[in-house]
């Protein structure tokens, strides 16, 4: 029997949770509370009716998660000492495939979070993107603008990873050069709630006013930057500051009508 048919073969065993070590290629690295309890219910109320999938460690009496965290996570949230698992004999290589892919089609990874799970698979496998594309089942061109996404000031990731900016919202910001004026328009994105074509064409605006006379970034000083954090404790809201010598700009965002009558009576307006 050769490599390729043992990987194929698999059995229905009950392993102790003890014993299976997570997948350190797992691309998904937070788990709703909320989501994790209600699972873990429905495991104690019916069991587990999708066994997580796992390869045996070499030479150890353990097991590597493949795919199912979210499951592996909830049982032991159930209390279950055991849990039933499909065992898969398969290579570490073969094992972080299956987790990056298994979790992009089954799950709402952030774009971020896909990323560097390609990242990984280049520097610790060799693939080129072709490659990659390939068993992931995506086109080279897809690869090749997530992986782009990496480029990004580490602010605007978070926002990525953080559901502030999409996708969409990344790829217009990633056609200015420059971390400051990638920061810049990120900042209008958010600020002004535009949206995908609206950024596009703040990208080609900024693009075009730099190409004239050169764009001057404001930068928020440190005394700003805290005076912004105080001012958000007062007003239990987001607040921005933006200076340029002696004139400025603040911002004060609220989220609904309620919202802006609670902020309306703290600076006393009726």
């Amino acid at each position: 029997m050769n490599e390729d048919e043992k990987s194929l073969q698999e059995e229905l065993i009950e392993v102790p949770l003890s014993k299976i070590q997570t997948n350190a290629f797992q691309p998904r690295k937070h788990f709703a509370d909320e989501e994790l309890a209600e699972l873990a219910q429905s495991i104690r109320t019916i069991g587990i009716l999708h066994p997580p999938l796992v390869r045996p460690m070499d030479g150890q009496d353990t097991f590597e998660l493949v795919s199912g965290e979210r499951r592996l996570r909830a049982a032991k949230l159930a209390g279950l000492e055991k849990i039933p698992v499909i065992v898969r004999h398969s290579s570490q290589c073969i094992s972080a495939q299956a987790a990056l892919i298994e979790n992009i089609q089954r799950v709402d990874l952030n774009p971020i979070e896909i990323a560097k799970a390609l990242r990984s698979l280049i520097e610790q496998f060799g693939f080129n993107q072709d490659t990659l594309a390939t068993r992931v089942g995506k086109k080279r061109s897809t690869v090749a603008n997530y992986l782009r996404l990496l480029s990004l000031p580490k602010k605007i990731q978070d926002h990525l990873n953080e559901g502030a900016i999409t996708m969409g919202h990344a790829k217009a910001i990633l056609s200015l050069e420059g971390f400051e004026k990638q920061n810049l328009l990120c900042e209008i994105v958010i600020r002004d709630a535009l949206n995908v074509r609206e950024t596009e064409e703040a990208s080609h605006r900024i693009m075009e006013k730099a190409k004239k006379k050169g764009l001057v970034y404001v930068n928020r000083d440190i005394y700003l930057e805290q005076l912004a954090e105080k001012i958000q404790q007062r007003l239990g809201t987001k607040v921005f500051i933006q200076g340029k010598g002696k004139r400025g700009r603040i911002t004060i965002d609220y989220y609904n009508l309620d919202d802006l009558d609670r902020l309306l009576q703290l600076f006393g307006v009726d």
